[in-house]
């Protein structure tokens, strides 16, 4: 016992005097030769670190969090605000084709727009795919994107054959078959769709979603459609296989899912041309039913005016949608049945709504219009009168022409006293009577002769019968016969011989004169002097006869 106590004393002298030496010895070690010890130690730390995690997992988490929970913390924040920026730039884009487009698809998928744009703003995006032969682990065909970088593409199907035999072998061990389905490194996965001899080896960038699924396993359901035989039969001889009809189908992956070719799905959306068309259309609809509305409200009109006993009377029609809707004032119930019988005979027609009141004080229009009727056949008795006129019920409207503005005065005043008439539009003119006449004298007279007389008796009787005041005119020629002193003199010896004998039988209208040196126009005083003395007597037009 004593001897074992002195070999301990003798040890921890031993390593009391070493130990300053090899402390010293290490520190100088690790100043010259730093990258060596950490050449040395680096395969140490790996074990030590997963020792750590297994006994001490806690401590390791506590340890690493400051670091990596910030880092986790930033790399969140960022992809969340991409994903943000996207869904917000698809937003701002307001009432676009694209998003009409995306709300119509939500209702019939039954989600809401915010996971569609979610799946939008996060598309997977191929980047190669893998045809590999499963009992060798042979690639027996391959599509890459144009950015896809991967060297060695023959090893890659080799690791990835071991890995899915090793997860299915191990699977298999617990009574339970399933295929190995996707495996994820970094911000990619490899999605595996096995088939009978061969599986798929998608490598997809991004999150993969249904749709990727789906058109993964369609590709392969074709290439096993069409080269299923040849795949089971493939002894490493590749000449055996239709690689280009293969790669065809592979591309096909890559190509639906490229970022520009959506792009321009979405520019040749189907509802670029279903919305003009059904604008179109919806415009077309609208022409359509104004013309059927249209038609009916002059159908309406036409037979209330092939209806007598509904001429008379006014009626404000109205049709929308085919349902008709009237208006108007009738003297009895029964012409507002009576229209009621008559419209419903009018194919086309849903409803009528027939708001035509019954005023039993209102005149009968028939009896109205055979009272005007009466009296203007009448007034019409006079060959100078002829007045026709037009009695849309309350309104009479007047046209022609009367003898003299008198007559035109009773005629209103009668028609005032019709009962039924409220407004009289009268666009009747006073007839001028053509009392144009030629008086002719002798050579050197200025007296009147018979016949000049009785013409003058029958401008008289005219101008009192039409009871018209215009001014009358004289106008003298001569046959220049003699100096142009005694013809001028001749002349106004006549006109005032005219207007005399125009005074004397009551003609009170004003008389202008004229008196010419020369003959009538176009008359030679050599061959016809009497017509080149003549005097004409005409009308005046005045103002207060209008």
């Amino acid at each position: 016992m004593s001897q074992k106590k002195q070999t301990m004393k003798e040890e921890e002298a031993l390593e009391g005097a070493l130990s300053p030496i090899v402390n010293r010895l290490i520190d100088r070690n690790f100043e010259n030769s730093g990258d060596k010890i950490a050449t040395q130690i680096a395969p140490l730390i790996g074990g030590a670190i997963r020792e750590q995690i297994k006994s001490q997992k806690d401590d390791i988490v506590d340890a690493l969090y400051p670091v990596m929970g910030n880092m986790i913390s930033k790399f969140v924040t960022k992809s969340l605000e991409e994903i943000l920026n996207k869904i917000n730039d698809q937003i701002q884009n307001g009432l676009s084709i694209t998003t009409l487009k995306r709300k119509i698809k939500a209702k019939i998928k039954g989600v809401s727009e915010t996971e569609l744009l979610l799946e939008e703003s996060s598309e997977a995006r191929i980047k190669a795919v893998l045809l590999i032969h499963k009992e060798s682990g042979a690639l027996l065909c391959k599509v890459e994107d144009e950015n896809a970088t991967l060297n060695d593409t023959d090893m890659l199907a080799s690791m990835m054959t071991a890995i899915r035999s090793f997860v299915n072998e191990w699977v298999e061990s617990s009574n339970k078959f399933q295929e190995l389905g996707e495996i994820e490194y970094g911000g990619n996965k490899i999605i595996i769709e096995a088939s009978g001899y061969s599986y798929l080896a998608v490598i997809v960038e991004g999150a993969a979603y249904t749709k990727t699924y789906e058109k993964i396993r369609t590709a392969l359901e074709k290439i096993v459609l069409a080269h299923g035989t040849s795949i089971q039969d493939f002894q490493g001889n590749f000449e055996t296989l239709d690689k280009e009809s293969i790669e065809q189908e592979l591309k096909s992956l890559l190509l639906e899912t490229k970022p520009e070719e959506a792009e321009e799905k979405k520019k040749k959306s189907p509802l670029l041309f279903l919305l003009p068309l059904l604008l179109l259309f919806y415009i077309a609809y609208i022409f359509y039913e104004n013309s059927v509305d249209t038609d009916l409200k002059e159908s309406i009109y036409s037979r209330i005016e092939t209806t007598p006993q509904l001429l008379p009377f006014k009626f404000a029609v109205n049709v929308n949608d085919k349902i008709a809707t009237i208006k108007g004032r009738v003297p009895f119930e029964y012409h507002k049945k009576l229209l009621q019988k008559e419209l419903q005979g009018i194919s086309g027609l849903k409803a009528i709504h027939n708001k035509v009141a019954v005023i039993p004080t209102l005149t009968d229009p028939l009896q109205v219009s055979a009272n005007i009727a009466y009296l203007l056949k009448g007034i019409n008795l006079n060959k100078n009168n002829n007045v026709t006129y037009n009695f849309d019920y309350n309104t009479l409207t007047l046209h022609g022409t009367l003898a003299n503005k008198q007559t035109k005065e009773k005629l209103l005043h009668a028609l005032k006293e019709i009962q039924g008439i409220q407004t009289i539009k009268d666009n009747t003119t006073i007839k001028k009577p053509n009392i144009d006449t030629h008086l002719y004298f002798q050579r050197a007279a200025t007296s009147l002769d018979t016949a000049t007389k009785e013409a003058l008796s029958k401008v008289i009787k005219s101008i009192k019968e039409s009871q018209i005041t215009a001014p009358l005119k004289l106008t003298a020629y001569s046959d220049m016969v003699g100096s142009k002193a005694i013809n001028r003199e001749l002349a106004k010896k006549r006109v005032q011989s005219i207007q005399s004998f125009l005074e004397e039988n009551g003609v009170t209208n004003s008389i202008e004169s004229q008196i010419f040196d020369t003959p009538p126009p176009h008359v030679d005083a050599t061959k016809d002097p009497k017509e080149a003395r003549r005097i004409t007597l005409t009308l005046k037009k005045s103002k207060s006869d209008v």
